[in-house]
C-alpha cells in the first residue's frame, strides 16, 4: 500500500495500519483475541518526537493465556502443540522473569535518529520515581537510526504495574514519558471547542421578478435521407467447405505393449526434503517418519519421533512460509519466522540427507 503526503502523515498510515492488522479479530477464537486486543490497548503508547515517530507496546503476563488460546483456535493447534506454542511464547518474551517491551522508531528526517547510547536514553520509571535501567536490548538501537527500527528492551521484573517509560533525545522535550494502562495514556488531551451561538433567521422579501415572453419555436429542417446498409454477402462454397468437420483418419492399430517393467522411483535430494516439509505442515508425523533414514529410526520410535516434532512448535509458521539453506554435507537448514504479535522471530531446524540404496531419507 502507498501513501502519499507528508512523512508524517504517511508514518501515521502505516501506524493504523498495522493496528488493523494486529487487532483484526478471526471467526475462530474471537474471544481470546478480543481480551488480547483490550489487554494490548491498555499497555500500548506512542509519542511524535522531532522528525520521528515511537511506538512502544508492553507484554504483560495476563496477556499470555488470551493470545495463544486465540492462535491456537486460529491455527487448529492440537493440545500438545498449544503448549509448545505457549511455552515458546514466553520464553522468547521473557515474561516471566522480565518487563518486555517491544519498541518501534520510525525515523524519517534529513538525518538519522543519534540516541548516543541507548541504555543512557531509556528508563522504566517506577510509581515511586525510580528510573530503573534496561536489563538487555537490541544492539541496532546503538546504531544511528534511520527508518524503521523494531526490536526487544527488557527492564527487570516489577511487583507494581504502575510504570512508564522515559525516552531522551527525541527532540521535542527533554525527556518524553510513556504511559500505560489509563484511560488516556499515549494520548494528548484535546481542548474543547467553545458552544456554537444560537444563528439568527433574517427574511429579505425581494420585488416579483419581471415576466419573460416565451421563445418563438424555431422552424424544424427535414432529416436527411438515410443510408441503407448493403446486406451481407453471402460465403462462397470454398468457405463453407472449410468449415466441414475433416473426415477422420483411419484408426492405428497399437502393437501389443509390453508388460511394464515395475521399477522404483527415486527423487531427488531437494524433493525428498520439500516432501518431508510438506508432511510437517499437515501435521501427518507418520508420513515425515516414513522418510527418515535408518540410523533416526533406530534412534526413535514413531511415537516418540512425534512428540519431538510437536514440540519444535514449528508447524503453523512453517505453513506460512518457510526458506531452505543448504549447508555442507547435505545438510539443509530449514529456516521459518514465528509470529509473536506485531513481529516475528526467526526459528531454525537443521536436517541432513543421506543416501540409502540410493534413495534420500531425512535423519533428523
Amino acid at each position: 500500500m502507498a501513501f502519499s503526503g507528508s512523512p508524517k502523515i504517511r508514518i501515521l498510515c502505516l501506524f493504523l495500519s498495522a493496528l488493523l492488522v494486529l487487532f483484526a479479530a478471526p471467526a475462530a477464537g474471537s474471544d481470546a483475541i478480543g481480551e488480547a486486543t483490550a489487554i494490548l490497548e491498555r499497555w500500548t503508547s506512542f509519542h511524535w518526537g522531532r522528525d520521528c515517530l515511537v511506538w512502544i507496546v508492553h507484554y504483560p503476563e495476563e496477556l499470555v493465556d488470551p493470545w495463544v488460546d486465540s492462535e491456537a483456535a486460529r491455527g487448529g493447534m492440537s493440545e500438545g502443540e498449544r503448549e509448545e506454542y505457549r511455552k515458546a511464547f514466553v520464553s522468547e518474551l521473557r515474561i516471566g522473569d522480565t518487563e518486555p517491551f517491544l519498541v518501534t522508531i520510525y525515523a524519517f528526517g534529513p538525518r538519522p535518529l543519534d540516541f548516543g547510547g541507548f541504555a543512557s536514553s531509556v528508563r522504566l520509571v517506577t510509581k515511586n520515581g525510580d528510573a530503573v535501567p534496561p536489563l538487555s536490548y537490541e544492539g541496532k538501537f546503538d546504531q544511528p537510526v534511520s527508518g524503521i527500527v523494531q526490536g526487544l528492551v527488557f527492564f527487570p521484573k516489577q511487583r507494581d504495574k504502575e510504570f512508564s517509560v522515559a525516552m531522551r533525545r527525541l527532540g521535542v522535550v527533554e525527556e518524553q514519558l510513556f504511559s500505560f494502562g489509563g484511560e488516556g495514556a499515549g494520548s494528548t488531551p484535546v481542548a474543547s471547542l467553545p458552544p456554537e451561538k444560537e444563528k439568527e433567521v433574517v427574511v429579505v422579501e425581494l420585488p416579483p421578478a419581471p415576466k419573460k415572453e416565451p421563445p418563438k419555436p424555431k422552424p424544424v429542417k427535414d432529416p436527411p435521407p438515410q443510408m441503407l446498409t448493403p446486406p451481407p454477402v453471402p460465403a462462397q462454397p470454398v468457405e463453407l467447405a472449410e468449415l466441414q468437420p475433416r473426415p477422420a483418419p483411419e484408426p492405428v492399430r497399437p502393437e501389443p505393449a509390453e508388460e511394464p517393467k515395475k521399477n522404483v522411483v527415486f527423487i531427488s535430494r531437494d524433493k525428498t526434503l520439500e516432501l518431508f516439509i510438506s508432511h510437517w505442515i499437515a501435521g501427518d508425523t507418520k508420513a515425515m517418519y516414513g522418510l527418515l533414514s535408518s540410523a533416526t529410526k533406530t534412534l526413535l520410535n514413531e511415537d516418540q519421533f512425534g512428540k519431538q516434532v510437536n514440540a519444535t512448535g514449528l508447524r503453523l509458521s512453517l505453513r506460512d512460509g518457510y526458506k531452505v539453506q543448504w549447508l555442507d554435507g547435505d545438510r539443509a537448514k530449514v529456516i521459518t519466522a514465528q509470529k509473536m504479535l506485531v513481529f516475528r522471530t526467526l526459528r531454525s531446524k537443521t536436517l541432513s540427507l543421506v543416501k540409502e540404496d540410493k534413495i534420500w531419507k531425512v535423519t533428523w
